[in-house]
């Protein structure tokens, strides 16, 4: 499978097939300008070829078309402006059929709220009613579907929290077009965390290539845990104590050393990566917990520190 993440504190999407760890130096970035306000990501280990790129000088959204895994893709990035919303989309949307080619997947905040969470059932704005009405005409005229909404029809869900009004909207979408479907797995929107926009991860199945796994490297910071540095050393210690023997060639012994330090090390990192998963797992139930909750009934009780 493959999953595409939009992130809008650094407007991102990236792309990488599961299960993965994405390391910063397994990814290749793509951006629109030097202070970009889209971006894209692609894990190096994607077998992935880019065919063309289209930037915005003003860095509102970056075009790749690309093969991913021996499908064409043309990926879309964008963050729309506070105004005029719809009109930049269909300006935006017009480019994309210039030069698309394959599947076509769009990410990014657009800016348009369709429903409140203070209001979600009652519109009060005319203005909000036609920008709503042209967003759905826009999806419709250029085959796109809503992923999200698609796969939670009967579900309430924000992906943005104001702060100020304490009030949340979902303006952050992902967009697919119509020969996407068969294989769109799951669209989620993952909890509010360290920013007001909640990321958003859209699931395609796909057969995928692969290159290898990476040889295992020692991390320094391991060292710098004690009881870690002492099993370490203890080990050494033990193994050269039982296996520097007259009858086994000096070589042999400093070869093998090798494979039981760094299973030692593997070892403690995995334990250290368990303990990291624990605590990360820990804290994001709260938040989420946390969330759900002051989406269903706000309150400054839970929003205030």
């Amino acid at each position: 499978m493959m999953q595409i993440l939009y992130v809008f504190k650094r407007r991102i999407f990236a792309v990488w097939i599961i299960p993965s760890y994405i390391p910063p130096q397994y990814l290749t970035p793509y951006h629109s300008t030097f202070k970009t306000k889209a971006r894209g990501l692609i894990h190096n280990r994607v077998a992935f070829q880019m065919h063309r790129i289209l930037k915005d000088p003003k860095g509102r959204y970056i075009i790749l078309v690309c093969t991913i895994n021996s499908r064409i893709y043309t990926l879309v990035s964008i963050y729309a402006p506070n105004a005029a919303q719809s009109q930049f989309l269909s300006q935006v949307l017009q480019k994309v059929t210039d030069i698309q080619s394959g599947t076509l997947v769009i990410c990014g905040d657009l800016n348009m709220g369709l429903t409140s969470l203070k209001r979600p059932f009652v519109v009060t704005c005319s203005q909000h009613v036609t920008s709503s009405q042209r967003f759905r005409q826009l999806l419709h005229r250029y085959n796109l579907y809503d992923a999200w909404l698609l796969l939670h029809p009967t579900e309430r869900d924000y992906t943005f929290r104001s702060r100020v009004h304490n009030s949340y909207s979902r303006i952050d979408y992902f967009l697919i077009s119509g020969s996407a479907l068969p294989y769109t797995i799951d669209c989620t929107i993952l909890p509010l965390t360290w920013s007001d926009h909640s990321p958003v991860i859209l699931t395609l199945g796909d057969a995928y290539q692969t290159y290898t796994r990476p040889p295992w490297r020692l991390r320094d910071n391991l060292l710098l845990h004690e009881p870690a540095r002492i099993a370490i050393q203890a080990a050494l210690d033990n193994y050269f104590k039982e296996n520097v023997t007259p009858d086994v060639n000096r070589l042999t012994i400093w070869q093998a050393h090798k494979a039981v330090i760094t299973g030692e090390c593997i070892k403690w990192a995995t334990h250290f990566r368990k303990q990291y998963i624990s605590r990360r797992l820990d804290l994001l139930t709260k938040l989420q917990d946390l969330d759900t909750r002051n989406k269903t009934a706000p309150s400054q009780e839970i929003t205030d520190p």
